[in-house]
């Protein structure tokens, strides 16, 4: 039996790859470019990414309230 497997490409958002996950209930994606696998990536890592997004603009943020 063949399965499909979810996978992503390198210019895809963050917020794309989780809701591949999220859609086909998986936690690893592998990563394609130009017709060949590349890497995977896992939901941890996607939400890192999302963490590190928003404590950039948390900063930002607060380094503009205060000046």
């Amino acid at each position: 039996m063949t399965k499909r497997i979810a996978c992503i490409q390198p210019e895809q958002k963050t917020s794309e790859g989780l809701a591949i996950m999220t859609e086909k209930c998986v936690c690893h994606l592998l990563v394609i470019e130009n017709g060949e696998s590349i890497g995977l990536i896992s939901i941890g890592d996607l939400v890192k990414e999302v963490i590190s997004e928003q404590e950039f603009i948390i900063s930002r943020l607060e380094h503009y309230i205060h000046t």
